[in-house]
């Protein structure tokens, strides 16, 4: 790729998808055999190939302008179909993961709110069920052909790395600053906020060969921020979980007494996350403008 100034975008776009594509398959794989192999753990298998697809659905748009849109548009579109299957399944597994830590302290405690728990669990079965009949669709198996490919189509790709990259950035942080700015006047939410931060981020470490420690920053940033807003959708979707079970069962006293102690812990998470989170987006911001202006 000759130095690091002239180098071209071609060849990373290329690299880039190849390396997303790849992982993807790798990890559908376990997932696909979910039923039929003891072996696979099902919570690790779906957070693996949701992070794979998540990435790979993050490279193909911001990559768009270098990408054969019969190639990517499909692939965009199913890989979208698979995440939302997936999403289900992972999104429960999170919420039991940090209700067993929640109920091992005290056992009258974990007794209490069983029930709920119990209804999560069978909340994931019936979502694992969704995503094993959605990898034994047609479409599914037209994903698997799509991703098996033995180049990505480039098109435009002899524009500079650093010129190319910058651009991108500069559009992501641009939508991130815009979404930060709805969550701060209520027209939008801290989650879409999160989701935005993601995307850059992925851009950033990507860009950090190219760009240097200023693109290094900005990922460690980006991260730290998807870290902390993913923890305020996680106390967020709790609150919604508990709501819809009482309103749906009703719930016996003690367990609607301890539910309502689940919801304010995760309330004063939130509270505390609301009060770091200025500085947080701070510290992006600046990041951002020591990279792009």
């Amino acid at each position: 790729m000759g130095r690091k100034g002239s180098a071209t975008i071609g060849p990373i776009v290329e690299r880039t998808i190849q390396k997303a594509v790849a992982r993807v398959v790798r990890r559908e794989r376990a997932v696909h055999t979910l039923s039929v192999d003891s072996e696979v753990d099902p919570e690790r298998a779906v957070h693996r190939l949701r992070v794979a697809v998540r990435k790979l659905r993050a490279m193909l748009s911001a990559f768009g302008p270098y990408l054969d849109r019969g190639f990517s548009g499909p692939l965009r579109r199913r890989l979208s179909e698979l995440s939302d299957v997936l999403a289900a399944v992972r999104d429960l597994d999170v919420q039991l993961a940090a209700l067993d830590r929640e109920t091992t302290a005290s056992a009258a405690f974990a007794m209490e709110v069983a029930p709920f728990l119990d209804s999560l669990r069978h909340r994931r079965a019936d979502a694992v069920r969704r995503l094993e009949e959605h990898v034994a669709t047609p479409e599914h198996a037209a994903l698997i052909a799509d991703l098996q490919v033995d180049r990505v189509p480039v098109r435009d790709g002899e524009v500079r790395a650093r010129r190319a990259l910058r651009r991108r950035l500069r559009k992501d942080w641009r939508r991130s600053r815009d979404r930060i700015a709805a969550a701060h006047t209520g027209s939008g939410s801290l989650h879409e906020v999160r989701k935005s931060v993601k995307r850059l981020r992925y851009l950033a470490e990507l860009a950090t060969d190219p760009l240097g420690r200023p693109a290094k920053r900005l990922a460690t940033q980006a991260r730290r921020t998807q870290d902390l807003l993913g923890a305020h959708q996680d106390a967020t979707v709790l609150d919604g979980l508990v709501r819809t079970y009482v309103a749906e069962t009703g719930g016996a006293p003690g367990t609607t007494f301890a539910l309502g102690q689940l919801v304010g812990r995760a309330h004063e998470r939130r509270g505390r996350i609301e009060q770091d989170w200025p500085h947080r987006r701070d510290r992006l911001r600046h990041r951002a403008e020591q990279l792009l202006g």
